[in-house]
């Protein structure tokens, strides 16, 4: 058995953490090796933590453990001894979630240097960091995978007491704003700008039939605008570069420029959608979601951590 230590600093729940904790979770499951993850000390161990049932695989200090395989994500290179980062004796998978890696005055941008096997969530990350002409070692896609099981039957369109959810955790202020423009005698509109538990995130998402996001600027990916298509909640969400690959404006969602003039006008478009396209919208939304399933993730993953000797 071969053991892949990974590394977290545990604050608050976030989108990157989940998708590390699926990774870690593939580990898990490969028949070949072991899972290990250390914690820095003032990590969150709330309900919010994945790892909180998983504490037997937690050490204390990587030097409890005598890894095979490094699994880095975000600014996890900070953990290593700067010595050993350049030329690591032992292989490096390096998991990028934002296309903000490849901009230069990013503090991860520098670490596009250290040899490592990489892994980009999406084309658009891939690119970003192959842009730079900095990257050491080779670079693969794999497209987020979401599990089937976790979310809901959605409900149907003429059962969902929401007419619109805005998703303002990013962009409250923004969030707000785009509330009053929204606003009519008899509508329903909710908007979400604190963080709350995924299972009732997802009951939300279930609840809207249109759901629209405010995320940053710029995104690796944007893992809520596709739980929302897994529900058949019609999606707006404006274009922050690493969505491209799912939120195909007038196929999966509509994807508006990221001003709020332009964001309500199309939120205002789909809630006028006649029955005919708003179901064409649904199945295509629902079709996406369906081509990016955590299994075909695991089996994409697996083989290259299979590899990993030769590849290093």
């Amino acid at each position: 058995m071969k053991t892949v230590l990974f590394y977290r600093s545990f604050k608050k729940f976030q989108g990157g953490h989940l998708k590390v904790w699926d990774y870690f979770n593939h580990v898990v499951a490969s028949p070949d090796h072991d899972a290990r993850i250390c914690f820095t000390e003032s990590s969150a161990w709330d309900e919010r933590n994945p790892w909180r049932n998983a504490r037997e695989r937690v050490v204390f200090s990587d030097a409890d453990v005598k890894p095979d395989v490094l699994f880095l994500a975000g600014r996890d290179w900070e953990r290593i001894p700067e010595a050993r980062r350049q030329k690591s004796p032992v292989p490096v998978i390096n998991f990028i979630q934002h296309v903000r890696h490849g901009y230069p005055d990013n503090p991860r941008f520098p670490f596009l240097s250290h040899r490592a096997i990489r892994i980009c969530n999406s084309e658009e990350t891939a690119e970003s960091i192959r842009a730079t002409g900095r990257v050491e070692g080779p670079i693969y896609t794999i497209p987020y995978g979401l599990e089937r099981s976790a979310f809901p039957k959605p409900l149907p369109p003429d059962q969902k007491d929401l007419d619109v959810v805005v998703v303002a955790i990013k962009r409250p202020e923004l969030g707000r704003r785009l509330r009053w423009l929204l606003w009519r005698p008899g509508r329903r509109v909710h908007v979400l700008s604190e963080p709350i538990l995924r299972h009732d995130f997802l009951g939300l998402m279930n609840r809207a039939r249109v759901s629209v996001f405010l995320p940053n600027p710029t995104e690796g990916f944007y893992i809520p605008a596709l739980e929302a298509m897994a529900v058949e909640s019609l999606v707006v969400c404006p274009d922050v570069e690493g969505n491209r690959s799912f939120c195909r404006d007038g196929e999966t969602c509509f994807r508006p420029p990221f001003r709020l003039g332009a964001v309500r006008a199309a939120t205002e478009r789909t809630l006028r959608l006649a029955p005919q396209p708003a179901d064409a919208l649904r199945s295509g939304a629902r079709a996406m979601f369906e081509r990016h399933d955590l299994a075909g993730e695991r089996t994409r993953f697996l083989e290259i951590l299979n590899d990993v000797d030769r590849l290093w």
